[in-house]
């Protein structure tokens, strides 16, 4: 009698035990079916959004045209980005300025363009050397040169009529041996004279080489001799 009363009672106290009114098989069916009804809310723990239109749904179309013209918009804020944008807007604008006339009834059409600037002057001087010579000017270095130039020319006239001279003189007194002396004298002291005057001039040569923009203007330095050589004389008369 004792031990069926603990039986009876440990039945009592212990809540995990299946009773004697269920069976294995009605016990496994209440534990499967509590399974199968909690899955369910699991799912069903975000529920789908509702298919209700609101005002912020745009078509597919719209919202691509409206990229597309955002895009558009910001090409033309930002500007061309690459030399292929570059070519692509200049060859734009030439197109519309055709259709648009823009080179209808030129001044030079069907003529060769004409050739106005200076090859002796250097591409950042052109400007400047264009002014000048629309007001009827010339750049200071041009002025100079040709001064320079006209001196020399000059130099050498006179050195051609005094050296001509001598040299008629020397063969005409062949035989007077007392005037060949003189005019050898005449003709050393007239050697001294052009040498000092060849020295000034080279002195005024160099500060005109100076101002060139190019090197191939450069004026030659004179010599005595080669002067001499041009009109067919020595230092040496005879």
């Amino acid at each position: 009698m004792m031990t069926n009363k603990s039986e009876h009672a440990n039945e009592k106290s212990s809540p995990s035990r299946v009773s004697k009114r269920e069976t294995v098989a009605a016990f496994y069916t209440r534990m499967t079916g509590g399974l199968r009804r909690r899955s369910p809310q699991r799912e069903d723990a975000t529920p789908p959004a509702p298919d209700v239109a609101t005002d912020t749904d745009v078509p597919a179309t719209a919202s691509a045209q409206d990229g597309a013209e955002s895009e558009t918009e910001n090409a033309s804020t930002v500007g061309p980005r690459s030399e292929m944008e570059w070519n692509d807007l200049i060859s734009h604008r030439i197109e519309e300025a055709i259709r648009n006339g823009a080179f209808d009834n030129l001044r030079n059409k069907g003529k060769p363009l004409p050739q106005e600037y200076n090859p002796h002057v250097p591409e950042d001087r052109r400007m400047a050397n264009d002014l000048l010579k629309n007001n009827g000017l010339a750049p200071q270095w041009i002025s100079d040169r040709a001064s320079m130039l006209h001196v020399i020319d000059n130099f050498r006239t006179k050195l051609r009529t005094v050296a001509m001279g001598y040299h008629t003189a020397w063969h005409a007194e062949s035989t007077d041996v007392i005037k060949r002396q003189q005019i050898r004298a005449q003709w050393a002291t007239q050697l001294e004279t052009w040498q000092e005057e060849i020295r000034l001039l080279n002195r005024r040569i160099e500060v005109v080489n100076l101002q060139q923009p190019i090197a191939r203007l450069e004026i030659f330095k004179l010599l005595l001799d080669e002067e001499l050589k041009r009109v067919g004389m020595t230092r040496e008369l005879g």
